[in-house]
């Protein structure tokens, strides 16, 4: 992911003495005068326009400003003696930058209230234009009005019923399934069916990048899609960014960037083309207990595939039939008229299990 660079913006530092809100190049406090502090931390404004100033953007560029380690003043990082004490600036401690200090907003002529006299002002004053007080950052949101009770309608009334309905109905569906009883059963029919799958070459419509199509692909259907990203600018390649944010330069002013990725197209395509798979299914039922296999007529490059089967039970208890899949053909083999089995029924009248009486 590449870094976009949009321009400059000056950043904030609140006074920890009488908590003004001052530009982030300004050394010592608008409300109070007091110096700024070594270990300030700078602050992205409420909304600011991208700077002009070409000498702050200059000094942003130029690297992170430096304190003089005998009296603590800031200096330009191009500085080589101290602007307050003309101390030699060898020893200075540079201050810390890259740090992210918040997303980057576009003056929109927000407001935001003054908590001293109520005063409407530009999101991106620092103290009131009326009476001076320091202003914070956040903008009084109008306190909606509460909406009028309302009685519940007739609507919600049936919604409502119909939803106790519904719970009810899930309940009893529930206990249904769960409540159970035992009975002996007679075995009066043994049923059965037989499944060959017949394997052959057969059109199915594929998807695949353009490049990754065979040769004899017919119906090509193809679309633009994104096929990769790029860190950096390719021919034909769209440029997407995220949300501009901010980083403190260490000199009062911030860096406003994006991360960017480049997306690279290319056509994806449908298409048909053969391929091995199934192309028939032949299938033989019965009841008895002699199954068997169903034929199957082979056409040129077909061939026999899976074989599947199915065996059920048909017996009878107090005048009711029930049915029942078995899941061997050892097991179906026992299903012979006449014989005894024991049935758990649940309250629908489906079997839950079954085995030979002994």
């Amino acid at each position: 992911m590449s870094q976009k660079e949009l321009g400059y913006v000056e950043l904030e530092w609140t006074c920890p003495v009488c908590k003004t809100r001052n530009p982030g190049t300004q050394n010592t406090c608008s409300g109070c005068g007091a110096a700024q502090p070594q270990q300030v931390q700078f602050e992205a404004p409420v909304a600011a326009a991208l700077a002009e100033d070409q000498a702050k953007i200059e000094r942003a560029k130029a690297g992170p400003d430096k304190h003089c380690a005998f009296c603590g003043a800031r200096n330009p990082s191009t500085a080589t003696t101290c602007n307050q004490c003309g101390a030699d600036l060898t020893e200075g401690k540079a201050r810390e930058s890259g740090r992210v200090v918040g997303a980057y907003v576009a003056d929109t002529g927000a407001v935001v209230k003054c908590a001293a006299c109520g005063m409407d002002n530009p999101a991106t004053a620092r103290q009131c234009v009326r009476c001076g007080a320091p202003l914070g950052k956040e903008p009084v949101a109008p306190v909606a009005a509460p909406a009028p009770a309302r009685g519940m309608g007739r609507g919600v009334l049936i919604f409502a019923v119909i939803g106790v309905v519904i719970v009810l109905a899930l309940g009893w569906l529930v206990f249904a399934m769960f409540k159970t009883n035992e009975t002996v059963a007679t075995a009066v029919d043994a049923r059965w069916e037989r499944t060959i799958a017949i394997m052959g070459q057969a059109p199915v419509r594929v998807s695949a990048w353009r490049d990754q199509a065979p040769a004899n692909a017919a119906d090509l259907s193809c679309r633009s899609e994104v096929r990769s990203t790029s860190d950096s600018p390719q021919p034909g390649a769209r440029e997407v960014c995220g949300t501009p944010y901010t980083l403190d330069t260490g000199t009062g002013m911030g860096k406003v960037v994006q991360d960017c990725v480049y997306e690279i197209y290319d056509d994806y395509c449908t298409y048909t083309t053969l391929q091995w798979g199934v192309v028939n299914t032949v299938v033989q039922r019965g009841s008895g207990l002699a199954a068997t296999w169903p034929s199957a007529n082979l056409r040129a490059g077909e061939e026999l595939g899976q074989r599947s089967e199915k065996y059920v039970c048909v017996v009878t208890a107090n005048d009711r039939e029930y049915t029942f899949e078995l899941r061997s053909m050892a097991e179906f083999e026992q299903c012979q008229p006449g014989s005894k089995w024991k049935l758990t029924v649940n309250s629908l009248g489906s079997v839950v299990s079954a085995a030979p009486a002994r």
